[in-house]
């Protein structure tokens, strides 16, 4: 998943990482999550969040010892970087903040994070829920490019006091508009919209355009008296957005929505 950031064009990334099944008893389970060499080198990881869906456990509270391990420096052994407690009291989906862990790992050769789940005695049934793909444990981390650098538009971006046909960037916060309990990634997204005149002598432009028939239909209005027919600012170019969400069941699905993002605007 990508987005970019605003000013600069710097891109933030949600770089998503399934659970590999490790060694497991009746007591503890451990999981494995690998992470791109490329991508560690190249980006800068800002936080991270561990999804686990737990099976249904004995009544009342249950305390779940969570371990974030990782290789030592020669690969033979792995070693404890924290531990922390966790209450169970249901079946469904919790979440942990992993981001300095991943952050540790993210330099490594071979980028793994291992999660170690212990409880004190036998729950009697799976610790974790059927690990299908709906219910498979997961990592979530944001990153960002070390390097700044811009986006390749068309169009034109709006400044301080822009009439003329611009692309306007707008955020929407997803937790503003109460969908936060639904979406998981990302937290929010560019949207963006186009704005501002389009005369007969901006729109006639190829490159400010929507299409070069629409260019060269333009320089047709100009040169006819008779052709008094305004011109709109619409997007030129989109991008659809990547979405990690829960459906009704709980479980988790990821999709590509198209068209969600404006890139660039232009006269039709």
């Amino acid at each position: 998943m990508l987005r970019d950031g605003p000013g600069m064009g710097l891109q933030e990334y949600e770089v998503l990482s399934f659970a590999e099944s490790g060694s497991s008893t009746s007591r503890s389970v451990r999981l494995h999550f690998r992470f791109s060499r490329e991508l560690a080198r190249s980006t800068e990881i800002l936080q991270a969040t561990l999804y686990l869906f737990w099976a249904a456990p004995s009544p009342g509270a249950q305390p779940v010892t969570v371990r974030l391990l990782w290789p030592d420096p020669a690969g033979t052994n792995t070693t404890v970087a924290s531990e922390t407690w966790l209450e169970v009291q249901s079946p469904g989906w919790t979440t942990l903040d992993v981001g300095l862990a991943v952050q540790s790992v993210s330099g490594q050769d071979t980028p793994r994070l291992t999660v170690e789940l212990e409880v004190p005695e036998d729950w009697g049934s799976p610790l974790l829920a059927d690990r299908s793909d709906s219910h498979r444990p997961f990592v979530v981390a944001q990153a960002r490019a070390r390097t700044p650098h811009r986006v390749r538009r068309r169009g034109i971006d709006c400044g301080a006091g822009s009439r003329m046909c611009c692309r306007q960037e707008f955020f929407v916060d997803f937790k503003e508009i109460g969908w936060e309990d639904w979406i998981i990634q990302p937290e929010g997204y560019h949207m963006n919209y186009c704005a501002g005149l389009c005369p007969l002598h901006m729109a006639g432009i190829p490159g400010l355009a929507a299409s070069f028939h629409t260019a060269v239909l333009n320089r047709i209005k100009a040169a006819s008296a008779a052709a008094a027919v305004d011109s709109c600012c619409v997007p030129t170019q989109r991008r659809p957005l990547s979405l990690l969400y829960y459906d009704r069941d709980s479980n988790i699905v990821k999709t590509d929505i198209p068209d969600m993002i404006v890139d660039s605007c232009g006269c039709t």
